[in-house]
């Protein structure tokens, strides 16, 4: 019901396949995790006996990804279409302890614009400011990124935005988080258009791009051994820096200012010392 063939296939090979890790093992959490790219990176990163947290949007995917993943570590919840629930994620995250790193992969296609904006933009930044920061941080945005805008008049009054601006957004998060972090490694990634539900949204019965590359740099970022996977404010595309990208994701004047319209939509600053004199909402605690 919430996987495709192509995908159970793949979480089949990755059971028959995928040997531990020979390097340190990492506590890592990955959003969006009871499906799809999410749930296969989560159950290759178990076979390599690293300790996986996964999220789960209520208490019924839950119970699925137990099931589906048996050796995961803990399980959070909370639907990031709403936002005091995702307020309440980011203090359930940081109650259970500190993570090497965390991979936003989480996000929603074929809904309403406003729902759009909560799941895959403000969400991801609250995430973002009130979960303690690990040491790694990597996003999941699209190359339908490409055709999206900044879209402030309508983050700062919550009045929606499409797919293709949410994943701007999500990708204008990561290099923003790595200018203001520099000692933290943090990445955007496109998984290319795949055979999850999502890639089949609209009535598709094929994609284009390798299931497995969709969800391999994600690993390959985790467990950055190998070389060039030490990058940092990148936007990558199956483990390479994607020259065609969005003026606006390296533009740090238009990274302020997204930063700031979510200060004043959310009420939640960014913690960063170098912000922008412009960036002062209050920071708001999460709410249980």
């Amino acid at each position: 019901m919430y996987n495709t063939r192509q995908v159970a296939d793949e979480l089949a090979w990755i059971d028959e396949n995928v040997h531990p890790f020979d390097g340190s093992s990492k506590r890592i959490l990955i959003t969006g995790s009871t499906a799809g790219a999410g749930q296969l990176t989560a159950a290759y990163l178990l076979k390599r006996r690293h300790t996986v947290v996964v999220h789960a949007r209520n208490e019924q995917r839950a119970a699925d990804v137990r099931q589906d993943l048996p050796g995961i570590d803990d399980v959070v919840t909370g639907d990031l279409l709403d936002l005091d629930q995702t307020r309440a994620l980011a203090q359930q995250i940081n109650s259970i302890g500190a993570f090497d790193v965390i991979i936003h992969n989480a996000g929603e296609y074929g809904l309403q614009d406003v729902e759009l904006l909560n799941s895959n933009s403000l969400s991801p930044y609250l995430l973002t400011a009130l979960v303690t920061p690990p040491r790694q941080l990597i996003y999941l945005t699209s190359d339908l990124h490409l055709s999206g805008d900044l879209k402030l008049d309508e983050v700062r009054s919550g009045s929606g935005i499409s797919y293709g601006d949410s994943k701007l957004h999500m990708a204008m998060i990561a290099t923003a988080a790595a200018r203001f972090w520099p000692d933290r490694q943090i990445n955007a990634v496109a998984p290319g258009w795949i055979p999850t539900r999502m890639g089949f949204h609209n009535g598709n019965t094929s994609t284009p791009d390798s299931l497995r590359d969709g969800y391999m740099t994600q690993v390959w970022l985790a467990e950055g051994t190998e070389p060039g996977s030490d990058v940092t404010g990148e936007f990558l595309f199956h483990q390479r820096v994607e020259a065609r990208v969005n003026k606006l994701v390296h533009d740090t004047q238009a990274q302020d200012s997204l930063f700031a319209a979510y200060a004043e939509q959310t009420g939640v600053s960014f913690p960063a010392a170098n912000l922008p004199p412009d960036h002062k909402a209050a920071r708001r605690e999460p709410t249980a």
